[in-house]
């Protein structure tokens, strides 16, 4: 059986640990620099609900030493403070030594910065992940980059144990997923704190036609195919409306306006 640790009790610790200790692999050692969101994480992880399998108890560590007893280590942790907690990690004997693979979980950020040591790789969940909202991690997809075929190995491994599927891909390809991802999760979920400001408190009932927004996008090529509104019929009786409810939501107004214009002009490039 693995021997999995973390370096970083974020996000993204906090769901794959819970995941993979579910799953039925040893999650060792969670060291953070704070200890306390280490214990947190541990201590989540040691309950009796979260660990159906029995295995030993996740230890919250402050020595990063210690996970060098690890098979694995996850660095689950900002773009920023990879390298720097790499530094560290890549100074371990048994990293040194090819007996720990170090991998990073980050979509922006390039294989090569964990190069200098034996076994290194990417294990990139697709998806966002946050603490407070639970997610079936058969349903996300990873993207994987490996040095070399033991590390492949040991992430496709990963990946079976989770249920999920997975896609290899090299840096510059994860890296334009990565900014995809932003358009799809981030920048929709924008838009959408913007339609709840103007529609609050019957905001709820946009949910179905968000759903469905999403499913046609994908089912039909190119989104701009299944394009509606006012925008592409070029309804300016309407969009003069719009813009008079949001005359007092400057914000909302600017966005309203970009957003239509380049509908507008997406339509034209798709009917050439």
């Amino acid at each position: 059986m693995l021997n999995i640790s973390f370096a970083g009790a974020g996000n993204a610790a906090y769901r794959l640990s819970m995941s993979l200790k579910a799953a039925g692999c040893n999650v060792s050692y969670i060291w953070n620099r704070s200890f306390h969101a280490s214990q947190t994480l541990a201590k989540i992880l040691n309950k009796q609900e979260n660990n159906l399998h029995n295995l030993k108890n996740t230890e919250a560590i402050e020595d990063i030493n210690l996970l060098s007893q690890s098979d694995i280590i996850l660095l689950t942790l900002s773009d920023d403070s990879i390298q720097k907690v790499f530094e560290t990690i890549s100074s371990l004997e048994s990293v040194k030594a090819g007996k720990t693979i170090v991998c990073h979980t980050s979509g922006a950020t390039p294989l090569s910065v964990l190069s200098k040591i034996p076994h290194f790789g990417v294990f990139y969940p697709l998806m966002t992940l946050s603490k407070t909202k639970p997610v079936d991690m058969k349903l996300v997809p990873f993207l994987l980059e490996s040095s070399d075929k033991t590390t492949h190995d040991v992430l496709v491994k990963l990946c079976d144990y989770l249920g999920s599927e997975y896609k290899e891909c090299d840096s510059q390809e994860r890296l334009r997923m990565h900014l995809a991802a932003v358009f799809v999760s981030n920048f929709v979920n924008y838009i959408l704190g913007l339609a709840y400001d103007i529609s609050a408190p019957n905001h709820i009932f946009l949910m179905p036609l968000a759903t469905e927004t999403v499913r046609k996008a994908f089912l039909y090529g190119h989104p701009a195919h299944v394009q509606t509104g006012p925008a592409i019929r070029e309804d300016i009786s309407t969009i003069n409306k719009h813009l008079e409810i949001l005359k007092e939501m400057e914000e909302h107004k600017e966005v309203y306006k970009l957003m239509t214009k380049y509908i507008g002009e997406s339509s034209k490039k798709t009917k050439k």
